[in-house]
């Protein structure tokens, strides 16, 4: 009995019935939810909670990473191959049938896990713009890169012959689409600065570097004591007195006298 649950599937809301389900004289529970061989089921198919969860396992491993693996003495390249071997597996199990059904604000978290990633190694605050990470480290979203994937990742699903010839819903072949873009996101501030031919791979190094792309220091420059992620009109320059606009610090007469 404590092992035993019940799940009613249903679209929309559920009528407001009283349902009971019998066993041996004793009333089953009725549950939304339900962990079935490591993967979360919902009533309504959505597999927002599934990917939740493991979210947060990469997240743990992630950190976990970065407390035994010298990642952030390695080339980029090596680190990126370093997510892809021991976290990014993590959201391969059955994600061809996850892929489509979560919400959009589960997707945006998921992306956040490759993101800050990025952003760790690179030694940038989260705040900074993510379209920018990925253009300078040449890489793509990570929903992007599992919503390619999905197609190919039905090794461990069987069908029964039944459904021999017919095209299932959530294989959608995705080979024909554009590649992400991240150019149309970056703020034009961005393309006055200087242009990166390698990130460094001396921590020291690629921390002043990036400090320097994306405009860190504005905020040790800035008045304007409330947080704000890019320059604003009412941006004064605590040197010079001046508008402190994108990459002040550059221009800035004052600080470089």
């Amino acid at each position: 009995m404590t092992k035993t649950k019940v799940m009613i599937f249903h679209q929309g809301r559920l009528p407001n019935v009283a349902y009971h389900f019998m066993y041996d004289c004793q009333q089953l529970e009725i549950v939304k939810t339900f962990c079935y061989l490591g993967f979360w089921l919902s009533a309504q198919l959505s597999f927002t909670r599934h990917l939740e969860t493991v979210i947060a396992k990469a997240r743990a491993r992630i950190g976990l990473l970065f407390a035994r693996l010298p990642l952030m003495h390695l080339p980029l390249h090596l680190t990126i191959r370093v997510f892809q071997v021991f976290v990014a597996p993590l959201f391969h199990y059955g994600l061809a049938l996850w892929t489509n059904q979560v919400s959009n604000a589960a997707l945006q978290s998921l992306d956040s896990v490759w993101t800050k990633y990025l952003k760790r190694y690179l030694g940038l605050p989260p705040y900074v713009n993510n379209a920018t990470v990925l253009f300078i480290t040449n890489t793509q979203p990570l929903s992007e890169s599992l919503r390619h994937l999905a197609p190919h990742r039905t090794g461990g699903l069987v069908f029964p012959e039944s459904l021999s010839g017919m095209k299932l819903s959530f294989l959608v072949n995705n080979e024909f689409e554009e590649r992400y873009n991240p150019v149309p996101l970056i703020p034009t501030a961005f393309w006055s600065t200087r242009i990166i031919e390698m990130i460094p791979m001396n921590m020291f190094y690629r921390k002043r570097l990036m400090r320097e792309v994306f405009d860190i220091e504005h905020k040790d420059l800035c008045t304007n004591s409330n947080f704000h992620v890019r320059s604003e009109s009412s941006c004064v320059c605590k040197i010079c007195f001046e508008h402190a606009h994108p990459y002040h610090s550059q221009y800035c007469s004052a600080r470089n006298y």
